[in-house]
Order: C-alpha cells, then sequence, then structure tokens
C-alpha cells in the first residue's frame, strides 16, 4: 500500500491507495486490466476533494466536510464504510457536498465486508446547515445529536449545502445509545437551496431519513426495511417530502418499541412547546407499505407536539398489522389542529387499534381516510432495481380509441392498448405522462399518429420513461407493430413552396406546408420497441417517422431498439432531435430525406455481435435531398447537421453497406462523428448514387475505428475529413435500461 500525497486537500494524511486485481473498475465491462484502486477517507476535507468514480472508495473513520470546504461525487462512485459509530460522512455549517448520481450510474455509499453486511454498520450521512430550527428564539441553533461540536440551525432559510441525487445509502444506522443514533439520511437545519431527489435508503437501524428543523425539500424517497421511523420529523421543519415509499418486507422485524411510518414532532421531542417555529410541512404522494406478518407497526402516520402537517395523496397497503392507523395524539401535546389528511387505507389486515386516534373533544376534520389516493410513484424509483414484490396488482388497461379528437390525459397507473391504428387528429392534444406503458397489438395497423394541427405530450423522466411496447413480451420481435408517426405543417421538398404529401402508411393523412416552426408537442425520455411492421417494400413504419415536424416540437431521449426498418426517418421538416439511441434496427440507423433542414446531436446507433439485417443496403446513416432522388429540382432540398454521433457495427455476422451514405442533392454538415466496431462495414462514406451524389457544399468529419476508412467520392466535391481525436456521442443513455 503506498501513501499518496494529500497534504493540500486533507488535514492529516488520511487518503492512501493500493489496488485490488479481483474486480472490475467502477463502471467496466468487464475484461482487459480489471485492476481497481481504492482510497481510504476519513478526517477533515480542506478545499475541494474531488472524488473518481474509476476508485473505489473505504471510510475508515468520520469524514468532515467543514465550513468553506466542498465535496465532490461524481456518478458511478462506490463508497464503502468500515464498521462501527464513528464511520460516517457530515457536511458541516458552510460546507458543500455535490453528489450528483444518474440514473445509470448512482452514487453508493455501502459496506465493506457484503458477507457481514447488515442494519447499523456503519453511520450514514448527515447534513448540517444554517436554516431555522424551533427554539426560544430566531436564529438558534443546537449540536448535532453524533458530535456535540457540531452545530446546525440559524437563520438562512435558503441555505445551500449542496445537491444529493440518485444516491444509495445502505446498512446505515449505527448506535451509540438509545439516545444516539445515526439515521440513513440526517438533515440537521438544512436549507431550501439544497437540492436533494432520489435517495435510496435500505436496512438502516434506525430512520431512514429524519429532518431536524430546516427547510429543504426533498423528492423521490425509498425507505426500505428501516428499523424505527421510515419518514421522520422533528424541530421546526417547514419544507416538502414528495413521492416517498416507505416498505417494511416479508420477515422483517423491528428492534424499535414503536416504529412508524410517518413520526412528526413540531419541537424537540415535545419538550419545547413555547418555542418558534413548529413543524409545519408538506408530504404529497406517499406510500407506506408493511408486509412484515410478524412486526406490528405502531402508527402508520403520527403527527404529534405542535406539528402540523399536510398530507396530500397517501396509500397505507400490505398485509401487515398496523395498531392506530392515523394517531395525533401524545402526552407531551398532540398534533396542531391545521393538520390536514388524505389517506387511503388498502391495508389487508385489521387495524388492531383506531382509524383515527385523536383527542378526546377533538375534531380534526381535516383528517380524511378516503378512497382513490395513489400513493407515490413507483416508476421513479426504477433506477434503484428495487422489485417491489409485495406488490401483486394487475395495472388496470383500457385501450385507446381509433380517433382522438379532443384532449385526451392517460393515466400512469393504467396500461394502454394500441389496436389498431390510432389518430390524433387536428385540434386535439394526447398527454401520456412520466412512466406511462403502452402496448400495442401485432400487425401492421396498429401504430400512433399524429395528425396535422394534433399534438402529443409525452414527457418521461429520466427515472420514469414513457415506453411503447407490444403486448405479447413472449412474442416480441421485430416488426411487432407501427411504431409513432407525426406529420406536422413544416417545410418539405416539392415543386413549389407549401408542398404537401401523404404519409407513407396512410394516404389520407397529409403532412408539409410553409410552417418552419410548427409545434407538434413533446417527446422526452420515450422508448419505443419492436416497431417497424411492413406491408410491402415500399411502405414500411421505422420507430419514429417525422413527417414534414416543425422546429416547435421537443423531440429528446428517445431509444429505439429492435425495428424492423428505421430506427427514426425525417421526412422533410425542421424538428431538431437531442439524445437517440438505436439498437439493432433492420435498415438505417438514421434516415433523412425530402428537404429535411434541422439537426440531429448526440445520437448513437448500434448494431450487437450477432444481429443480420434482412435489408440489402443497410446503413448508419442514409440520407437524401428529395424523395427517392426523383425530385432533383424540387425545393428545399435537404440541407442538415449532425453533431456528436457515434455508429458501432458489433456483429461479425452481417455487412453494413456503409457507415454514413449522402446522396441525391442532400448536404450535409457532420461534426464529431465516430465509427468503431468489429463488424464489417463496406463504405465509411458513400457520396455516390445513380440518382445524384451529396452536395459539394457537404462537409464531414469522421473519426474510424474500425477497418474500414473508404471514402466514395464519385465526382462530388463535398470536404471529408477522417481524422484522428473525435469522440462521438458521449451520453451513456442509463434511462433506457439497456448498457452500452
Amino acid at each position: 500500500m503506498t501513501a499518496m500525497a494529500f497534504a493540500a486537500l486533507m488535514s492529516a494524511p488520511v487518503l492512501t491507495s493500493c489496488s485490488d486485481d479481483n474486480e472490475p473498475a467502477n463502471g467496466g465491462e468487464g475484461g482487459g486490466d480489471t485492476t481497481v484502486e481504492t482510497v481510504e477517507l476519513s478526517g477533515s476535507v480542506e478545499g475541494t476533494l474531488d472524488l473518481d468514480a474509476t476508485k473505489e472508495y473505504i471510510l475508515t473513520g468520520t469524514l468532515t466536510v467543514p465550513d468553506g470546504a466542498t465535496l465532490n461525487i461524481p456518478a458511478g462512485t462506490t463508497i464503502r464504510a468500515q464498521k462501527g459509530f464513528d464511520k460516517y460522512i457530515i457536511v458541516a455549517q458552510g460546507g458543500t457536498i455535490n453528489a450528483n448520481g444518474t440514473a445509470g450510474n448512482p452514487i453508493i455509499f455501502t459496506v465493506d465486508d457484503e458477507a457481514n453486511a447488515e442494519p447499523g454498520y456503519w453511520g450514514g450521512l448527515i447534513i448540517n446547515g444554517r436554516a431555522p430550527i424551533s427554539g426560544e428564539s430566531a436564529g438558534t441553533t443546537a449540536a448535532a445529536e453524533v458530535d456535540n461540536d457540531q452545530m446546525y440551525g440559524g437563520t438562512d432559510a435558503a441555505d445551500n449545502s449542496g445537491t444529493i441525487q440518485y444516491v444509495e445509502l445502505l446498512y446505515t444506522g449505527a448506535r451509540s445509545s438509545a439516545d444516539i443514533e445515526h439515521n440513513g439520511l440526517t438533515l440537521n437545519g438544512v436549507g431550501s437551496g439544497t437540492t436533494i431527489n432520489n435517495v435510496y435508503i435500505s436496512e438502516g437501524a434506525d430512520d431512514a431519513i429524519e429532518f431536524f428543523g430546516g427547510t429543504v425539500n426533498v423528492s423521490n424517497v425509498l425507505a426500505v426495511n428501516c428499523d424505527d421511523d421510515m419518514f421522520d420529523f422533528t424541530q421546526g421543519y417547514s419544507g416538502t417530502l414528495d413521492n416517498c415509499y416507505g416498505v417494511w418486507e416479508e420477515g422483517f422485524t423491528s428492534t424499535e418499541e414503536d416504529p412508524r411510518g410517518v413520526e412528526a414532532d413540531g419541537n424537540l421531542d415535545g419538550d419545547y412547546p413555547g418555542h418558534t417555529p413548529q413543524s409545519n410541512f408538506h408530504i404529497q404522494n406517499m406510500t407506506i407499505a408493511t408486509y412484515a406478518t410478524g412486526q406490528e407497526m405502531q402508527d402508520a402516520i403520527k403527527v404529534r407536539r405542535g406539528a402540523t402537517a399536510t398530507i396530500e395523496n397517501a396509500l397505507v397497503t400490505g398485509n401487515g398489522v398496523v395498531a392506530d392507523f392515523i394517531d395525533v395524539t401524545d402526552g407531551n401535546g398532540a398534533a396542531a389542529e391545521a393538520t390536514v389528511m388524505s389517506v387511503t387505507n388498502q391495508l389487508a389486515a385489521a387495524i388492531t387499534g383506531s382509524e383515527v386516534h385523536t383527542p378526546e373533544g377533538s375534531a380534526y376534520d381535516g383528517i380524511q381516510v378516503e378512497a382513490g389516493n395513489t400513493g407515490a410513484d413507483q416508476s421513479a424509483f426504477a433506477w434503484t432495481g428495487y422489485a417491489f414484490s409485495g406488490t401483486t396488482e394487475t395495472p388496470a388497461t383500457e385501450t385507446l380509441p381509433a380517433s382522438i379528437d379532443e384532449d385526451m390525459t392517460l393515466n400512469a397507473s393504467t396500461e394502454y392498448i394500441i389496436s389498431g391504428s390510432v389518430i390524433v387528429n387536428d385540434g386535439a392534444t394526447l398527454t401520456i405522462p412520466a412512466g406511462t406503458t403502452l402496448r400495442a397489438t401485432k400487425g401492421f395497423a396498429s401504430y400512433l399518429l399524429v395528425a396535422q394541427g394534433g399534438r402529443i405530450m409525452a414527457e418521461g423522466t429520466e427515472e420514469a420513461p414513457i415506453t411503447f411496447t407490444v403486448d405479447d413480451e413472449s412474442a416480441a420481435e421485430a416488426g411487432y407493430w407501427g411504431g409513432l408517426i407525426i406529420n406536422g405543417r413544416a417545410p418539405i421538398s416539392g415543386a413549389s413552396a407549401g408542398t404537401t404529401a401523404a404519409a407513407e402508411v396512410d394516404n389520407d393523412q397529409m403532412y408539409g406546408g410553409t410552417d418552419a416552426e410548427d409545434n407538434s408537442g413533446s417527446l422526452k425520455y420515450v422508448r419505443l420497441l419492436y416497431t417497424g411492421a411492413r406491408s410491402s417494400s415500399d411502405i414500411e413504419h421505422n420507430g419514429l417517422t417525422l413527417n414534414g415536424v416543425g422546429s416547435g416540437t421537443t423531440i429528446e431521449n428517445i431509444y429505439v431498439a429492435n425495428g424492423a426498418d428505421d430506427a427514426i426517418e425525417f421526412f422533410g421538416g425542421s424538428v431538431n432531435v437531442t439524445g437517440l439511441l438505436a439498437v439493432n434496427c433492420d435498415d438505417d440507423m438514421f434516415d433523412f430525406t425530402q428537404g429535411y433542414s434541422g439537426t440531429l446531436k448526440d445520437c448513437y446507433g448500434r448494431w450487437e455481435d450477432g444481429f443480420v439485417s434482412t435489408e440489402e443496403d443497410p446503413r448508419g446513416v442514409e440520407a437524401d435531398g428529395n424523395l427517392d432522388g426523383d425530385y432533383p429540382g424540387h425545393t428545399p432540398q435537404s440541407n442538415f447537421r449532425i453533431e456528436n454521433m457515434t455508429i458501432e457495427n458489433l456483429s461479425t455476422d452481417g455487412e453494413m453497406q456503409d457507415a454514413i451514405k449522402i446522396r441525391r442533392g442532400a448536404t450535409a454538415t457532420v461534426t464529431n462523428a465516430l465509427v468503431k466496431g468489429a463488424g464489417l462495414i463496406g463504405d465509411l462514406v458513400d457520396l455516390t448514387d445513380g440518382n445524384g451524389t451529396a452536395a459539394n457544399e457537404t462537409t464531414i468529419s469522421v473519426t474510424t475505428e474500425n477497418e474500414t476508412n473508404s471514402v466514395n467520392r464519385g465526382e462530388c466535391t463535398a470536404t471529408v475529413t477522417v481524422e484522428d481525436g473525435n469522440t462521438g456521442c458521449t451520453l451513456d443513455f442509463g434511462w433506457t435500461g439497456y448498457t452500452l
């Protein structure tokens, strides 16, 4: 083991490194050099400490981020803690932590010995801020429970302690005594300027998350098998917890006397009813689930000691036992009568105590146990890999109408069937929320088409994408259904301005026009699987077909996989597309024709090993200036950009005709393109065609790691530079569930 020079960053020589030849480097796929460097962490950060996701960190003691210091943890980093109460990370007042994971590459805090992993193995993550806490006067401060030298609280409600997102905290909650314990995530006087979202806390020996005052807002928290409370609020907390799911699995047993789903006090321990502020907070979109049939939960929701809670869309479910469903009483004072709750009871077992336990003579009219709440959105936690095995309900299904003539909003908790063609007509908007799944029946006639003047608002998120797929997973194959088609009013090539044309799959549906900024809606974080059904060799569906779509339309983060024709094809129009992954699509990855004039940016096309196309001339890029090359006199001819593109052929069983084919009067500007893979490719770049070459104004910069580097120019004088150094598309596309 070799000591590393670290005096500039740490107050003591507490960071050392060594090699471990038995594990792949973090983020690697195995093969080659599998050595991973491990680095020990403890002490006090000085200045800025930037961790490295290719290394693995061992927490050997307390790591403190003091006032003025910053700890930066990149996506994909793993930090393993040694066992013990003193193994924790604490961010002091004025310190900053930036733990910026992603859905595809979360940051993981866990144990150094997986074989002996257990709740309470190490101490977790603590953040101390300068936001208000309850006290005798404004600006009250208090000492952290685990370290009396570390203060929290103050007057800065907007205090910023940094960012925590896509973070896993496993086996936390070490305890010193019954009164001095760690939680998974402890937020002491943390201000609203701090960003905290997408946190997974599992197998903790105390609370999953506890708010000691402060104003920070937190979203998307999953708490699994934590020993005491799932969500704990005290000491004047005044923020919002949104989309939280707490679960006890079958066989879980708490060691605590009174474990709860929610526990909320207005002030610290209920001993300070005269202090201000008292806790006044929101919880929205919450599920509390218990499947631990051998363990009774004291209360699903306990609000007491002067706290005011507003709880919306809460659901309590499972087959475990709960004593009191809702309890607002306590020997040190009940909840404030301004407390409001809407909670749905889906418990299979009987409640052994009260449904709503209130002090005698108090109404609490704002507390409603009522049907209809859906609780947390489970799809937001897909990034964790956690299987919600306690949930056995089959989602509701609904068949979309053939004609959508007025605004229609779908529900993410329902699965929708595309049976035959579904048309979103002029004047109507189809809104598809994040996390929705749409399943198509088999056949050429099953597709979704947005007509001119219609709109689609399909806005998924990184953690909850929208998925279009098949109705029978066991029979899934390329070309199962017809995909998504959007018809806009932007210009296409033609004999005159304002030319329109009929959609290939439905001659009654027109596209094209004069409105370059036409808006057909928004597609974000959308997956299109097993598309490309065909009627004949001339009438085929793509994964995503964009017919005369205008630049007012937003299209970003799209995944097209296992399609029977092109992944995406632009028939004219001016729409810009960003963030496109195309995997194993049968014909072209990226196809442009009929006067397209926009930009495709950050795109990655891949053929996997073993993939074989059924087409005669499959390509990475295929671009025509006009439709089929039969109209060289039409205007406009395609003039478009591709930026940051990777074309990868890993298949040694099938040859790609060309990596990049530009022809028939098209002008292309291609920058930062990379072609790689062991598979065969005919020409790296081909600018020729019997119906006309590429326009001479075409410019292409491409790096090739493939054996093919031929450039077929014919009589075209376009600038093609085959050079080293291009990086292509660098997006990881982790949100898709596909690993590059």
